[in-house]
């Protein structure tokens, strides 16, 4: 009984003596991994291990290895605690023997391999268990596997064998390099191949481009937290961290599930060298990545306009978030170079952020283009809405001349527009006056009275320009003001259109007066339907023309200012009716023709050519009778001829006399013909032109000379006359003759004795 319990006890003490190197050696299938324990010099620490558990390649795990057998890579196989198979769970991690020191943190943890277990059993990391729980001693097993385990790679590369978009975007970076770094970092890696997926195509472009590395970084500094999170080990609960943004992740973890900031976790603890990475099937948004215009702009790839805003300092307009701002942006190619300045780059910055609903047909929006030729003013932006009509809906927007293209951006507090090609600033306003035609002869007028220079250097200008039709319907009045001898009066005419520091754009011409440049009060009224009526009726036919000092305003009629007197004399000398001029005068009529109330017919010089105008002068009589036939005592008629369908003429007496009138007709045409009455068919004259004076009379230019009837007896034509007296001697003969003839029958029965019966 003795000898049985010795030899017990024997067998126990060698037992237990037998340490994993003498294990081994008697197994042909560790014979490579003998020779490299032996070769890295780790036999005598193997040896010395009092507990463990080593994962042991077999000989044709080393066959299949690639890679180099190093001490570390031996050491990564064991596990300082003695373990059977029945004591891992799946997903457990497990510390070996290698420690890289600060791979994962100042207390030099050990590097990890993580064991798991499905239908085709246990393995750890990529090799698989062969063989279980090969007993060494009550405290040291070997668990044989396939595979040679690799070391983990470093985080970088991790990240690369996980997902690649994801790295190529960490390239662009510094994140790739910070994750190679021999420091500990927990890294939560999209599983998806759209890492973006939650910035839209402005914010997912700009992000990928050069001018977005650093808010990319930013992006993937979220999910990075700089220490090593094991889910394996992380009790449940809600645990806070700040990643590497500064932002915060909140992990939570259940009997069922894993999260991060409420996001699942697909995959945990994947391994690296220098920490660990956990999938999850979503991308995170962090807060702390702030898009303004200036970022939209270059995910909108319109890089020029950020360039040149920074280069004439309007930075300030990109990067800020308090006030809000509209972008016009054109194309980079549309951009021309030779035009860039701050004003031009100012011009396509809209004060206030204008979404497409809150944009209408006509508005003008204020630029942050503040000019010195608009009184300081902030230089306005026309606006066009068009309403497309069909089974489309939507509408077309112009900025000036430039047309949206899509939709508007909005980013922060801010919209940007694309445009399709670049605005031009207002220009030079003659330059502008000349492009529509029917501005002609106020530019004309411009260069004659010498106020153009005045007009372009006016500061915050409002110009009310009156059309060329404007200036035919004052008629003779315009040849008057065009006239030499009209210059200063033509000059307050053009200034009392024109208001200087005082812009007045159509919506603001309501019920207002303004002071003009003649040092008039011009009133202005907007009614009801919206016209604006200028004066006492000229209306603005077509507003809000920009130009770079200022805003031009179309106008049916022209302003004649009140302290302006036009007499007829002044329009006969613009005529250039110089001989009915020196016939007024020689006849003292011309203090006449200008009081209130009369009408000059005047005939042209080349009319009284046709008349010996020496034979004339030397008879006063005859050119008084002549002057006067050409002076209507009335006011002036909008329409001379009266508005009867029995009639198609008027008749109005002249200053000769009651009895001298004048006829004027219109003929099918509208054209206005004047008969002397009762004249001959050479007493007939065309109306060439009018004209209305302050006074309310005005001038008939007329083509031909009115000659005065010759009077006779009772103040008729001469054949008149002989008319009446022949009839009257015809009728006094008649009465005689009866009278004799009844005298004599009379007289001859009284002598042949008759007498006559009772």
């Amino acid at each position: 009984m003795k000898i049985q319990n010795l030899l017990f006890l024997l067998f126990i003490s060698i037992t237990q003596c037998q340490t994993i190197i003498d294990k081994l050696s008697k197994d042909e299938r560790f014979s490579t991994l003998l020779s490299h324990l032996d070769s890295t010099g780790l036999i005598p620490l193997v040896n010395n291990l009092t507990s463990g558990t080593l994962f042991a390649p077999d000989n044709d795990a080393f066959t299949k290895f690639e890679g180099e057998v190093d001490k570390k890579v031996l050491m990564y196989h064991f596990v300082n605690k003695g373990m059977t198979m029945d004591m891992f769970h799946h997903g457990q991690l497990k510390e070996s023997l290698l420690v890289l020191p600060g791979y994962l943190g100042p207390d030099h943890e050990a590097q990890r391999f993580k064991v798991s277990n499905n239908d085709k059993g246990w393995s750890v990391n990529q090799a698989r268990v062969v063989d279980e729980d090969i007993k060494v001693d009550n405290h040291t097993y070997i668990q044989v596997i396939d595979r040679v385990m690799t070391l983990p790679s470093l985080l970088g590369d991790s990240t690369k064998t996980n997902n690649e978009i994801v790295y190529d975007l960490m390239a662009t970076t510094e994140i790739i390099h910070l994750l190679q770094k021999k420091k500990p970092f927990t890294l939560f890696l999209t599983n998806l191949k759209t890492p973006l997926e939650k910035y839209n195509a402005i914010e997912s472009t700009y992000l990928q481009s050069e001018y977005g590395k650093q808010d990319l970084s930013t992006f993937f500094k979220y999910s990075i937290i700089d220490k090593v999170i094991y889910m394996d080990e992380f009790t449940s609960g809600k645990t806070t961290f700040k990643s590497l943004s500064g932002d915060s992740l909140v992990i939570a973890s259940t009997k069922k599930s894993m999260t991060v900031n409420d996001i699942p976790i697909v995959q945990s603890d994947i391994l690296a060298a220098n920490g660990i990475i956990h999938l999850i099937d979503e991308t995170f948004h962090p807060n702390s990545i702030e898009f303004n215009a200036r970022k939209y702009m270059y995910g909108a790839n319109s890089t020029y306009m950020v360039e040149y805003m920074d280069q004439y300092h309007l930075d300030q307009y990109l990067d800020q978030t308090e006030n809000n701002y509209t972008f016009l942006v054109p194309p980079n190619d549309a951009i021309n170079k030779t035009l860039l300045s701050k004003a031009w780059l100012s011009y396509h910055i809209i004060k206030d952020a204008w979404p497409q609903q809150n944009l209408n047909d006509n508005m003008l929006l204020d630029s942050q283009y503040q000019s010195y030729a608009l009184d300081q003013h902030y230089q306005k932006i026309p606006v066009s809405v068009e309403h497309e009509v069909s089974i489309y809906s939507g509408h077309s927007i112009q900025f000036g001349h430039a047309r949206v293209i899509g939709d508007e951006v909005s980013v922060g507090n801010d919209i940007i527009y694309q445009i399709s090609e670049p605005l031009s600033l207002p220009g030079d306003i003659l330059e502008k006056l000349v492009l529509d035609l029917d501005f002609s002869t106020f530019i004309a007028t411009l260069y004659v009275s010498q106020v153009v220079q005045e007009i372009k250097a006016t500061q915050g200008l409002t110009l009310f320009v009156p059309t060329n039709d404007a200036f035919q319907k004052l008629g003779l009045v315009t040849k008057y003001l065009v006239h030499p001898t009209a210059k200063a009066q033509l000059q307050t005419v053009l200034r009392y259109h024109a208001a200087a520091n005082s812009l007045l754009y159509y919506n603001d011409m309501k019920n207002i007066t303004m002071e003009t440049l003649a040092n008039e009060t011009l009133v202005i009224k907007q009614n009801e339907s919206g016209t604006v009526t200028v004066g006492d009726s000229a209306t603005v036919t077509a507003s809000d023309l920009l130009v770079s000092n200022g805003v031009v305003h179309k106008l049916s009629q022209v302003l004649i200012p009140s302290q302006l007197v036009i007499t007829n004399q002044n329009l006969l000398v613009g005529i250039e009716s110089n001989t009915m001029l020196q016939i007024l005068e020689r006849v003292g009529l011309l203090d006449v023709i200008n009081q209130e109330n009369i009408v000059v017919l005047a005939p042209s010089d080349k009319a009284f050519s046709r008349i010996n105008l020496d034979d004339l002068f030397l008879d006063a009589v005859q050119m008084e009778r002549i002057a006067k036939l050409h002076i209507i005592p009335r006011e002036w008629q909008d329409r001379w001829i009266a508005q009867n369908p029995s009639h198609d003429k008027s008749e109005y007496p002249t200053l000769l006399s009651d009895d001298d009138k004048v006829t004027i007709r219109e003929n099918e045409k509208g054209e206005l013909w004047i008969d002397v009455k009762n004249g001959g068919e050479n007493d007939r004259a065309h109306v060439t032109g009018l004209g209305r004076v302050s006074a309310g009379g005005g001038v008939l230019a007329i083509d031909t000379v009115l000659l005065p009837i010759r009077r006779g007896l009772f103040g008729l034509p001469w054949i008149w006359s002989l008319v009446v007296i022949l009839t009257l001697v015809i009728i006094i003969g008649g009465i005689l003759s009866i009278v004799g003839f009844f005298g004599y029958k009379i007289y001859n029965r009284r002598r042949l004795g008759y007498r006559p019966i009772f």
